[in-house]
């Protein structure tokens, strides 16, 4: 008998997963903005976790295990390194692991399919963990089970800030190389190409090194900047140290503008060609994506991400306290899809996401989610119909 599986979070992880497994699976997928009812599914299998981290993750993947109550949940989330191991404490009676999903975006399905995946696992798991890699090698799969879901956690991490240094520092070759009116294929490709070629024929592979076209835009996306933040903050807060070699790749993209009077964070990230206005304060841990706009005297405060080609008037505030103060009790992530944009003086709650092109109007209390060319205003903000349709009188 086919095993059954359920899929959270239906974004290009959790659909890519969700595209895989139904194809001779019988597969539920719930998407946390869909208003459906995930109640009554019953003998699950597996459940797939595919949300984005953040500060009520731990709390979401206790919910949704409950509901299904699978015989093993599989965070395929990037995550803080013992999140998992948490997580299987928590849940004494079920089977936690994680496995961490690789390929380019956004066609996941052949990375999926093309990569090792590998599935870590705290040691009484192990037999759960060899029915699960059967499992997905019968779907196609390539698995390797390993002991210890840290093992997993920091190499995801770890690997997404290697690409995000070796392509920062791809982008100072170029500079320089413009700066001195010098071809970049010249000097650093061919360049090192013949070096690694030199090594290999001396048996000295061990001593390539990684060679990177610089793409156009800076390092971004939540693949990259968002999970070298969380590495960052958690070398910071286990060591006492930051890492300069992290920071100085995430801090401020080139082209950015940060007018006087800003208070921001040392750990916040700004990504290139944005514009900060002046007064504005842009908080612990926040990070705004590239050619974003924010106007003066906005505030930005910890748990806000905000993507790129995003317009945030002057006067807005970000809320990431529900109930102040909690001390983080009651805090929520509020999250700014790209090319969204914010009217002056508003006020945007903790836990909203505001989608793709989606407006809000000036003065507005957004309180709900905004759904993805949306345009909503009031106190509370309400919707108006669909961006296309406003903008067109």
């Amino acid at each position: 008998m086919n095993k059954i599986h359920a899929v959270i979070g239906l974004g290009e992880i959790g659909q890519a997963l969700y595209d895989i497994l139904s194809k001779s699976r019988n597969t539920y997928g719930y998407d946390l903005k869909d208003s459906i009812s995930i109640k009554n599914r019953k003998n699950i299998y597996a459940l797939h976790i595919a949300i984005p981290y953040s500060v009520n993750f731990v709390e979401q993947v206790i919910k949704y295990t409950n509901i299904y109550d699978p015989e093993v949940v599989v965070i395929h989330s990037t995550v803080p390194v013992g999140t998992t191991a948490f997580i299987s404490d928590t849940m004494l009676e079920t089977s936690v692991f994680h496995s961490p999903v690789r390929g380019k975006h956004p066609d996941l399905c052949e990375g999926i399919l093309t990569y090792v995946n590998y599935i870590s696992y705290e040691e009484e798991d192990f037999p759960a963990a060899l029915e699960l890699q059967i499992e997905l090698e019968d779907l196609g799969m390539k698995v390797k089970t390993i002991e210890n879901t840290k093992n997993t956690e920091l190499g995801k991490l770890l690997s997404l800030a290697r690409y995000g240094v070796y392509l920062s520092f791809a982008k100072e070759q170029e500079d320089m190389c413009k700066t001195y009116g010098l071809s970049y294929k010249t000097v650093v490709t061919e360049f090192e190409e013949s070096r690694n070629e030199g090594l290999r024929n001396i048996g000295e592979e061990d001593l390539q090194q990684p060679l990177l076209t610089p793409f156009n835009n800076f390092v971004g996306g939540h693949c990259v900047t968002e999970n070298m933040a969380m590495l960052s903050t958690q070398i910071s807060i286990n060591t006492g140290r930051s890492s300069a070699l992290l920071d100085t790749a995430l801090r401020i993209g080139r082209g950015t503008i940060i007018w006087a009077n800003c208070n921001v964070y040392p750990t916040a990230i700004i990504g290139k060609g944005c514009s900060i206005g002046t007064g504005s304060e842009i908080g612990n841990k926040v990070v705004i994506g590239n050619n974003t706009r924010v106007g003066a005297m906005c505030f930005i405060p910890e748990g806000v991400i905000i993507e790129e080609n995003c317009f945030i008037a002057p006067k807005v505030t970000f809320s990431n306290d529900k109930y102040p103060p909690s001390s983080k009790v009651s805090w929520g992530e509020i999250r700014v899809k790209r090319n969204a944009v914010i009217g002056m003086g508003s006020i945007v709650l903790p836990g909203v996401t505001i989608g793709e092109n989606a407006v809000v109007g000036a003065g507005s209390i957004v309180t709900k989610d905004v759904e993805d060319n949306g345009v909503v205003y009031g106190q509370a903000a309400s919707p108006h119909g669909n961006k296309e349709d406003v903008y067109n009188g």
